[in-house]
């Protein structure tokens, strides 16, 4: 794992290009209703049930990460939020996600929205986990890598 000097983030590969520092998990929350803030935490301990994380926030989302982005939270709207999650085919059989769409070869992104706490429900901590389980698979193939 390579971790930026200034801003402390931690990636797979040296020198990733990042928002370093630019913005903050406070501007991102910063104006949003109590509704949305209720959502946005109810999600986080949810899906800290599955594993720990870090939060990064860019300009214009925040990311869930262990060893890489596993789960993106772009949009806080009044009274839900949208969330994507990056994973590695695509699961249309299934009611939780709203848009499916294709990025490169090896990354489908699911995108699914949130109104209610009840929304975060069996079937979509299923694809949570799945989520995170993918990203700790490529953390142990960069590390086999990096023994190699």
């Amino acid at each position: 794992m390579w971790t930026c000097e200034t801003c402390t983030q931690q990636f797979l590969r040296t020198n990733q290009a990042h928002s370093c520092l630019d913005k903050t998990e406070a501007d991102f929350l910063r104006g949003k209703s109590e509704k949305t803030l209720e959502l946005y935490h109810h999600f986080l301990e949810q899906y800290r049930t599955i594993g720990d994380f870090r939060i990064h926030p860019s300009k214009s989302m925040l990311s869930l990460a262990k060893n890489t982005r596993f789960c993106m939270i772009y949009t806080l709207g009044r009274n839900f939020m949208d969330v994507y999650l990056p994973l590695s085919k695509v699961y249309d059989d299934t009611l939780c996600f709203h848009k499916i769409g294709h990025v490169g070869d090896k990354q489908t992104n699911h995108w699914l929205r949130i109104y209610e706490p009840e929304d975060v429900n069996e079937e979509v901590m299923f694809y949570l986990k799945m989520a995170y389980q993918e990203d700790a698979l490529k953390g142990e193939a960069h590390l086999a890598k990096a023994e190699k």
